[in-house]
Protein backbone atom coordinates (compact mmCIF):
# COMPACT_ATOMS: atom_id res chain seq x y z
CA UNK A 1 0.00 0.00 0.00
CA UNK A 2 2.84 2.47 1.33
CA UNK A 3 4.13 1.78 -2.96
CA UNK A 4 1.32 1.87 -4.12
CA UNK A 5 0.59 5.85 -2.48
CA UNK A 6 4.39 6.73 -3.45
CA UNK A 7 3.79 5.94 -6.77
CA UNK A 8 0.30 8.00 -7.36
CA UNK A 9 2.09 10.96 -5.24
CA UNK A 10 5.56 10.92 -7.48
CA UNK A 11 2.99 10.36 -11.18
CA UNK A 12 0.93 13.33 -9.38
CA UNK A 13 4.53 15.59 -9.09
CA UNK A 14 5.53 14.50 -12.40
CA UNK A 15 2.50 15.36 -14.08
CA UNK A 16 1.94 18.99 -12.45
CA UNK A 17 5.78 19.92 -13.83
CA UNK A 18 4.51 18.84 -16.84
CA UNK A 19 1.23 21.21 -16.32
CA UNK A 20 3.62 23.84 -15.56
CA UNK A 21 6.42 23.36 -18.19
CA UNK A 22 5.93 26.70 -20.41
CA UNK A 23 7.62 24.72 -23.62
CA UNK A 24 4.28 22.52 -23.57
CA UNK A 25 1.18 23.79 -26.10
CA UNK A 26 0.62 25.24 -29.50
CA UNK A 27 2.76 27.92 -30.67
CA UNK A 28 1.98 30.06 -34.19
CA UNK A 29 4.68 32.30 -35.55
CA UNK A 30 3.82 35.62 -35.72
CA UNK A 31 5.58 36.74 -39.51
CA UNK A 32 6.00 40.35 -38.54
CA UNK A 33 7.58 40.11 -35.49
CA UNK A 34 10.34 37.44 -37.17
CA UNK A 35 13.41 38.01 -39.36
CA UNK A 36 13.17 34.59 -41.95
CA UNK A 37 16.01 34.50 -44.48
CA UNK A 38 14.10 35.44 -47.71
CA UNK A 39 14.15 32.33 -50.05
CA UNK A 40 12.49 30.53 -46.99
CA UNK A 41 9.99 33.41 -45.84
CA UNK A 42 8.67 34.44 -49.60
CA UNK A 43 6.19 31.90 -49.89
CA UNK A 44 5.19 31.14 -46.47
CA UNK A 45 1.50 31.50 -44.65
CA UNK A 46 1.77 30.26 -41.25
CA UNK A 47 3.77 28.09 -39.39
CA UNK A 48 2.83 26.21 -35.83
CA UNK A 49 4.33 23.91 -33.47
CA UNK A 50 2.27 21.72 -31.56
CA UNK A 51 4.44 20.20 -28.22
CA UNK A 52 3.31 17.95 -25.51
CA UNK A 53 4.94 15.20 -23.19
CA UNK A 54 3.98 11.84 -24.79
CA UNK A 55 5.27 9.73 -21.73
CA UNK A 56 7.20 10.46 -18.47
CA UNK A 57 10.72 10.72 -20.41
CA UNK A 58 9.89 11.97 -24.24
CA UNK A 59 8.32 15.39 -25.43
CA UNK A 60 7.21 15.11 -28.60
CA UNK A 61 6.74 17.66 -31.37
CA UNK A 62 4.96 18.76 -34.57
CA UNK A 63 5.46 21.61 -36.85
CA UNK A 64 3.05 22.27 -39.67
CA UNK A 65 3.99 25.11 -42.03
CA UNK A 66 1.58 26.25 -44.96
CA UNK A 67 2.58 28.06 -48.14
CA UNK A 68 0.56 30.55 -49.65
CA UNK A 69 0.09 28.06 -52.39
CA UNK A 70 -1.82 26.05 -49.38
CA UNK A 71 0.64 23.07 -49.34
CA UNK A 72 1.76 22.09 -46.20
CA UNK A 73 5.26 19.82 -44.96
CA UNK A 74 4.82 18.34 -41.79
CA UNK A 75 7.92 17.79 -39.20
CA UNK A 76 7.50 15.46 -36.22
CA UNK A 77 10.30 14.49 -33.84
CA UNK A 78 10.44 13.64 -30.16
CA UNK A 79 13.29 14.29 -27.96
CA UNK A 80 13.81 13.11 -24.00
CA UNK A 81 12.63 15.51 -21.42
CA UNK A 82 16.00 16.30 -19.99
CA UNK A 83 17.49 16.73 -23.04
CA UNK A 84 19.23 14.56 -25.84
CA UNK A 85 18.96 13.73 -29.88
CA UNK A 86 15.90 14.48 -31.39
CA UNK A 87 14.53 12.06 -33.31
CA UNK A 88 12.73 12.34 -36.46
CA UNK A 89 9.27 10.76 -37.20
CA UNK A 90 8.55 12.98 -40.33
CA UNK A 91 10.64 15.45 -41.98
CA UNK A 92 13.70 16.71 -40.61
CA UNK A 93 17.60 17.47 -41.09
CA UNK A 94 19.23 16.43 -44.07
CA UNK A 95 21.24 12.97 -43.80
CA UNK A 96 24.21 13.23 -41.76
CA UNK A 97 22.74 15.94 -39.48
CA UNK A 98 21.57 15.03 -36.27
CA UNK A 99 20.62 18.01 -33.55
CA UNK A 100 21.11 17.59 -29.70
CA UNK A 101 18.59 19.54 -27.57
CA UNK A 102 19.74 21.23 -24.38
CA UNK A 103 17.18 22.47 -22.07
CA UNK A 104 19.12 25.05 -19.55
CA UNK A 105 15.78 25.47 -17.74
CA UNK A 106 12.11 25.43 -18.59
CA UNK A 107 12.41 28.83 -20.44
CA UNK A 108 15.41 28.10 -22.43
CA UNK A 109 16.38 25.34 -24.84
CA UNK A 110 18.96 25.75 -26.92
CA UNK A 111 19.52 23.32 -30.24
CA UNK A 112 23.27 22.21 -31.37
CA UNK A 113 23.19 21.44 -34.73
CA UNK A 114 26.24 18.25 -36.14
CA UNK A 115 27.42 17.03 -38.93
CA UNK A 116 29.28 14.27 -38.74
CA UNK A 117 29.80 15.01 -34.83
CA UNK A 118 31.26 18.32 -35.72
CA UNK A 119 28.92 21.70 -34.53
CA UNK A 120 27.42 23.18 -38.03
CA UNK A 121 25.33 25.68 -36.01
CA UNK A 122 22.96 26.51 -33.67
CA UNK A 123 19.62 27.17 -31.85
CA UNK A 124 18.77 29.02 -29.01
CA UNK A 125 14.82 29.40 -27.97
CA UNK A 126 13.79 31.36 -25.22
CA UNK A 127 9.68 31.33 -23.66
CA UNK A 128 8.85 34.75 -21.64
CA UNK A 129 8.63 34.23 -18.02
CA UNK A 130 4.54 35.15 -18.69
CA UNK A 131 4.92 32.25 -20.83
CA UNK A 132 3.15 33.88 -23.87
CA UNK A 133 6.09 34.29 -26.34
CA UNK A 134 9.02 31.97 -27.37
CA UNK A 135 11.24 33.75 -29.62
CA UNK A 136 14.30 32.58 -31.26
CA UNK A 137 17.15 32.73 -33.04
CA UNK A 138 19.64 30.24 -34.91
CA UNK A 139 22.64 30.16 -37.44
CA UNK A 140 23.37 27.12 -39.52
CA UNK A 141 23.65 26.51 -43.25
CA UNK A 142 21.44 26.53 -45.66
CA UNK A 143 21.15 23.14 -48.19
CA UNK A 144 23.95 24.55 -50.14
CA UNK A 145 26.30 25.81 -47.33
CA UNK A 146 25.78 29.04 -46.70
CA UNK A 147 25.26 30.41 -43.40
CA UNK A 148 21.88 31.72 -42.43
CA UNK A 149 20.74 33.68 -39.79
CA UNK A 150 16.81 33.22 -38.14
CA UNK A 151 15.07 34.88 -36.04
CA UNK A 152 11.20 33.63 -34.65
CA UNK A 153 9.00 35.19 -32.72
CA UNK A 154 5.57 32.42 -31.83
CA UNK A 155 3.11 32.82 -29.70
CA UNK A 156 0.69 30.75 -27.68
CA UNK A 157 -2.25 29.76 -28.75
Amino acid sequence: MRKAMLFLALLGFASLLWAQDPSLGTWKLNLTKSKIPSQNAANLKESVIVMRAIDANTYESISTDTTKDGKTSVTKWTVPITGGIQKYQQGGPAAGISILAAKIDPYSIINIYLQDGKQIGIMQLNISKDGKTMSGSATYPDEKGKITEWHWQFEKQ
